[in-house]
């Protein structure tokens, strides 16, 4: 039999997979398909309700056999492939043929056959990974029919409860051997794998799924390059990534390990920065006489069923040594046939490498591979680890592990004493406010003796889901948390006093507007006892950008799911909360430093916050004038990224609440004569402002020069509530092109929300603000009477009506001209 206990949720932490309790963990296994062809017709030969059941019960026992320890298999982890013999109606052409899928179909078998199959591969200790109906096609382009697809397949899975209730331990591979993606243009763009990618992250995280998300590359899932300088932005994020004999310049005959290290890295930077999975990869030997043409149109012999044609002792070691060196990449083989030999399991119950244990075959070397890597960076089974628990899966920005900035703005509580409500707190039961004091039961401080992550916690509910319940900081009188602008962050750590419930984290600021919130899972469940020690439980860092100066509240509401819906007797326990002010990141106070929070670039590699004395940095102005000290970025190189950003470091977030906005800022040349890109970002990459000015003031590398005269940037923007980034990038022209050595300086950045009474011109310095809302299509014709101004998209204002076709800003929308 397999080994059968529960799956502990993994997260990720730098480029390492954790379990709860902070150990490593690499996972190793293999991938297969519910497809009759695939799996042989050893359950049947048609997909449809009939043969449910049967295959359920083919891979339960395969499930079996790939964990069955006793024998000599090691599995922890299996990649499901949702495959289109179940989700099409009719026969498609081809795996990349999405024309005959059925979202109906992925709904109703996702209940009834993917989710069972997964969830028997977690009762034998195996972690999940899902990937999509499907191959990708070969051309792919931002914004087309198979990015759509791929959002309604994971809208559907991501939005499913079981699912979304077992993030941790099954996580989600985005798609299937992307070859070549475009920008929205059609053009090669070093941010289209990210532009097609993010979007779909962002909505799998809307919809409440917390778990590890793993990103294709190019190339088959070979090319990571263009990653490094636009990576996937979030948390839980890893890159699936696909290796075979002759790909990364290693072939059967010339593999070395020295090689694969320097060819894998160079092809898969990421692999410093996030954790790896090769979610395909086996080989076997030649095998004399006839060959095939792979996918590359190059001709490999025969072997023994594989693939990739290559041998343990020449190429499978040399990719072992590549895996051994960077200590974070996860594997799964291409088959479950390249594992075990599951004809001789089903008839004898034995459990043997396939290939009939041929040593210089995958199967074998993964049999004696795995059996040692059991024994290390593994997810420990001790503590409360149950299926479904939540690992990390916080909303971002957020930093991963806890930071202390100094004394708490929410004042500690007195840990010596218990039952009693502390002075300035708002609690809130079943709809009632509770008066501080000492109480005997319902919300309040307890100690806990357990010890662990707590030493004493504020126990709260929500009773009823219709009446409030709620702890909250903030709103008494001499109790006040006054804030100026800057940036801030809420913390705590949570446990569940029982069941399985989620802590809702809201902003209230001066306006008793909401500026921003979160949503997690809280976990473990500590069935009541205060005696039980926790050291795993779920904890919270939830950033923010003050803008208005006033009075502001935090609130902890317990709820029923990720949706913040109410439910009845919704319980948590909460400690170490704290709200810490982490200083202005907007004003640049210190010289010759890289400012902390922010992500500047520079030549396509991004900078560590702390001191420099070369490259981007802050500069000060003895002379002073517009700019007493500046951010300092460039674009050295043409080909590669220059810029700087506030919004996207961790624990630095711009949150900002649905409105109208004005950013400025000022900004001068350092040498020539530049010009300036500001863009606002949403969290979808989707710009919803911009502006580029010319910088006709230069300071001619002079520090001693005045900054006076200098140009003023004005970027207008309506957005929902919602995190933001503001990006800087110096560009060429006013049309925005890169170039070679372009230096700007910025700073005396301001963000404000217009009143009603805003003004609503559009211009400020010949600059001009665009709105990005949904696209009017004008027909030139009935535009000859307009007395309005027109403008291009850079801000170019025009003498009257355009006559060329093309996109414009008319009365401040963007419209396309016919």
């Amino acid at each position: 039999m397999g080994s059968v206990w529960s799956c502990r949720a993994l997260h990720v932490d730098g480029n390492q997979l954790k379990d709860p309790t902070g150990h490593k963990v690499v996972l190793h296994g293999v991938m297969d398909t519910p497809n009759p062809y695939f799996n042989h017709n050893r359950w049947g030969y048609a997909c449809n309700d009939g043969t449910v059941s049967a295959c359920i019960n083919y891979f339960d026992k395969m499930f079996a056999a790939i964990t069955d320890t006793r024998q000599g298999a090691y599995c922890n982890i299996f990649r499901l492939h949702l495959d289109p013999c179940w989700t099409n109606e009719g026969r498609a052409n081809g795996e990349a043929d999405i024309s005959k899928f059925s979202a109906a179909r992925l709904q109703k078998y996702l209940n009834s056959l993917y989710f069972p199959i997964a969830q028997k591969a977690l009762n034998h200790g195996l972690y999940v990974v899902v990937r999509p109906p499907g191959v990708c096609p070969k051309e792919l382009r931002v914004g087309d029919a198979y990015q759509n697809y791929l959002k309604t397949v994971w809208n559907i899975v991501s939005s499913n409860s079981n699912i979304k209730s077992h993030a941790g331990v099954i996580s989600i591979e985005l798609a299937n051997e992307p070859v070549h993606v475009t920008n929205q243009w059609g053009q090669n763009s070093a941010s289209a794998l990210h532009d097609y990618f993010q979007p779909i992250v962002d909505l799998i995280r809307k919809n409440g799924f917390t778990g590890v998300i793993w990103v294709p590359g190019t190339g088959y899932q070979s090319q990571y390059q263009d990653y490094k300088t636009n990576p996937i932005v979030g948390s839980n994020i890893g890159y699936a990534v696909h290796v075979y004999p002759g790909w990364y310049g290693q072939k059967a005959t010339n593999a070395t390990s020295w090689g694969f290290i320097q060819n894998f890295q160079n092809q898969v930077p990421v692999v410093k920065t996030n954790p790896i999975l090769v979610s395909e990869i086996d080989w076997s030997p030649e095998k004399p006489g006839t060959g095939k043409y792979n996918e590359f149109g190059e001709w490999v012999g025969s072997n023994q069923g594989t693939w990739g044609t290559a041998t343990t002792s020449k190429w499978g070691n040399a990719w072992k040594a590549c895996m051994d060196h960077f200590g974070n990449i996860s594997m799964t083989l291409t088959s479950a046939d390249d594992y075990v030999d599951l004809d001789t399991y089903l008839k004898s119950g034995r459990v043997t490498p396939s290939f009939g244990g041929n040593q210089e075959a995958c199967a074998k070397a993964c049999f004696n591979w795995y059996a040692e890597y059991a024994k290390v960076n593994y997810a420990h089974k001790s503590g409360s680890g149950s299926q479904g628990e939540q690992g990390g899966g916080q909303v971002q920005p957020q930093p991963s592990q806890p930071t202390n900035y100094g004394t708490s703005l929410i004042p500690a509580w007195n840990t010596n004493q218990s039952d009693f409500i502390p002075e300035g707190w708002t609690v809130c039961d079943n709809g009632e406010e509770a008066a501080p004091g000492n109480v005997a039961r319902g919300p309040r401080i307890m100690k806990w003796p357990g010890g662990g992550d707590f030493n004493s916690v504020f126990y709260c509910r929500e009773v009823s889901a219709d009446k409030g319940g709620f702890i909250e900081y903030g709103g008494k009188n001499g109790y006040r948390l006054n804030l100026g602008y800057g940036e801030y962050e809420v913390v705590c750590n949570a446990a569940a006093w029982q069941g399985t419930p989620y802590l809702k984290v809201e902003v209230f600021d001066p306006t008793n507007a909401v500026l921003t919130s979160t949503i997690i899972a809280v976990r473990p469940n500590v069935n009541k006892n205060t005696g039980t020690r926790v050291t795993n439980s779920a904890q919270l860092r939830l950033s923010f950008y003050s803008m208005i100066k006033g009075s502001y509240r935090i609130r902890f509401t317990p709820v029923a799911d990720a949706q913040g819906n109410g439910g009845i007797w919704e319980e948590v326990v909460l400690g170490n909360i704290g709200l810490y002010a982490k200083g202005n990141p907007l004003s640049f106070n210190t010289a010759n430093e890289v400012p902390t929070g922010w992500t500047i670039v520079d030549a396509g590699t991004t900078l560590s916050a702390g001191a420099a004395g070369a490259g981007p940095r802050v500069f000060q102005f003895k002379a002073g004038g517009d700019l007493a000290t500046g951010l300092y970025i460039r674009q050295s190189d043409a080909s590669k990224a220059g810029y700087a950003e506030f919004g996207s470091a961790n624990g630095y977030g711009m949150s900002l609440k649905a409105g109208q906005y004005a950013l400025t800022y000022n900004a001068v040349a350092w040498a020539g004569n530049p010009y300036m890109k500001c863009e606002v970002i949403n969290s979808n990459n989707q710009v919803v402002g911009s502006q580029i000015i010319a910088l006709n003031k230069s300071v001619e590398k002079d520090l001693n020069a005045s900054t006076s005269g200098s140009a003023h940037g004005y970027v207008r923007f309506n957005v929902p509530t919602g995190y933001y980034r503001f990006r800087w990038t110096p560009v060429a022209d006013q049309w925005g092109n890169s170039g070679t050595w372009i230096e700007a300086i910025f700073g005396h950045i301001k963000i404000q929300q217009a009143s009603a009474s805003y003004s609503k011109s559009l211009t400020r310095s010949s600059a001009i603000s665009i709105d990005y809302g949904n696209t009017i299509i004008e027909n030139t014709a009935k535009l000859k009477n307009e007395k309005d101004e027109w403008y291009t998209v850079q801000g170019q204002k025009l003498s009257s009506v355009p006559s060329v076709s093309g996109i414009y800003i008319h009365n401040g929308k963007k419209v396309v001209v016919k």
